[in-house]
């Protein structure tokens, strides 16, 4: 079986196509798999499984909660069969329930000491989407920004704050008291800026982006893309992987990095002042490594999408006072 029908297996049982939606696209494979390598890109592959799920999520297709959760252990159990070298770590974990917890409305700002494990999560409800955006603030409280904003709750447990809300998008101001952060959700996007929190970060038919963070992150999606822009004082390892999305990372001059890529389905492309070290592979099934550390013991970047292109690219960096202060909230 070639990786092109194993991808529409993997789409069918992802809930993105019907079982009839497949079995067409298989013989149509079959007939013009020559013509359509010359007229479909990996890129346009990517944004139509995006499409598709997306669609799928809004119109209450998806057979609810329990029913993405089934579909993810399918998808799992598939790609483990049929894919020789695409391990456990690689796939996207389930999204969790909310925790139980004596939940109250967050009616103002909250205060969070130093060391605080912040838990977001977006009750699931049918035909119903909501995004979360995080901006970090020097202060120690947590705020709701938005005048028109959705219900939240929150419950607290020691050192551990959770925040649950239902529908809409949600943006919140999120002290750098925060030790670690944790969001999961499903069927909306995810935005984190300048933030120096260890982020963990999971959603099912949503984008994820990682502005100006100097923390450790871990960044998993199904049917999203993910962006990525280091902040200026990162430099623990993290990791970013997607399945039917695309990756964009962004690192300044000074990163002292060691980046791998790797894609099944899509490109990579490197930008102007990066270089390669490795390659293999060829389109459609390639890994490349960077090396930017001059030979220190620097932070590793773990890269990996199915169905989408890996693009990485080298920009300027300003002095400013912003940049200053980025510097300042760093490393912790």
């Amino acid at each position: 079986m070639g990786e092109e029908q194993r991808q529409i297996l993997q789409m069918v049982a992802d809930g993105k196509v019907s079982a009839d939606e497949g079995a067409r696209l298989l013989e149509a494979l079959e007939k013009g798999q020559r013509r359509r390598r010359d007229l479909d890109s990996p890129a346009r592959m990517a944004r139509e499984k995006k499409r598709i799920i997306r669609e799928r999520i809004r119109d209450g297709e998806t057979g609810g909660f329990e029913g993405l959760r089934d579909i993810g252990r399918m998808v799992r159990s598939m790609i483990r069969d049929s894919i020789p070298g695409m391990d456990e770590d690689e796939l996207p974990d389930e999204l969790e329930e909310p925790v139980d917890g004596d939940f109250k409305p967050l009616d103002g700002p909250l205060e969070l000491e130093e060391g605080t494990r912040l838990r977001i999560s977006r009750t699931p409800v049918r035909n119903s989407a909501g995004s979360l955006l995080v901006s970090g603030n020097d202060g120690s409280s947590l705020e709701i920004v938005g005048d028109e904003s959705p219900e939240v709750r929150v419950s607290t447990e020691r050192d551990t704050v959770y925040l649950v809300w239902s529908t809409g998008d949600l943006h919140l101001s999120v002290p750098q008291t925060v030790e670690e952060l944790t969001v999961k959700i499903l069927g909306g996007d995810i935005i984190i800026n300048d933030l120096s929190a260890s982020t963990r970060l999971k959603t099912k038919g949503g984008d994820i982006g990682l502005y100006d963070v100097t923390g450790d992150f871990s960044a998993k999606t199904m049917g999203g893309n993910v962006m990525i822009r280091l902040g200026e004082g990162w430099s623990e390892d993290s990791k970013a992987s997607t399945m039917g999305g695309s990756i964009s990372l962004e690192v300044r001059e000074s990163t002292g990095a060691r980046i791998t890529a790797r894609t099944m389905g899509g490109d990579i492309n490197v930008g102007e002042g990066l270089s390669a070290e490795r390659r293999s592979g060829h389109t459609g099934s390639s890994a490349v490594s960077i090396d930017l550390s001059d030979g220190e013991d620097g932070p590793e970047l773990k890269l990996k999408t199915m169905g989408g292109d890996i693009s990485m690219v080298v920009f300027e960096e300003e002095t400013s006072k912003d940049d200053a202060g980025k510097k300042r909230r760093g490393k912790k």
